[in-house]
């Protein structure tokens, strides 16, 4: 599976992910684009009952996953995941996020 002629994917736990926003801070800082510039963005979605709880989550949305690839090649792992104190952040070929997909129970796979 390859979209972006690089095979790089993006996978959140949305189990973990807290909204923070240091991914895109760290985005933005590592890349030195201006606030009305987003290469990453996160997206506070309406609150929504899941097995049985309430739970708010929040999307990770890369506009360009090229722009991934090339943080992958200056810096292991790029400056998003990093920065991301839940860990639920993984930036990778996707033959390598593929089998975590599969060990997690809520997840989101950007290709």
């Amino acid at each position: 599976m390859q979209v972006d002629n690089k095979g790089i994917g993006m996978l959140v736990d949305l189990d973990r992910c807290l909204g923070c926003f240091s991914c895109q801070t760290a985005c933005r800082q590592a890349n030195g684009y201006d606030y009305d510039t987003s290469w990453l963005k996160v997206v506070r979605q309406t609150p929504e009952e899941i097995d049985g709880e309430l739970r708010l989550f929040y999307l990770i949305a890369p506009f360009a996953l090229d722009k991934c690839s090339e943080c992958i090649t200056r810096k292991n792992p790029p400056h998003c995941v990093a920065s991301c104190m839940t860990q639920c952040l993984y930036v990778a070929p996707i033959e390598k996020l593929l089998p975590m997909v599969a060990k997690k129970k809520h997840v989101q796979l950007i290709t």
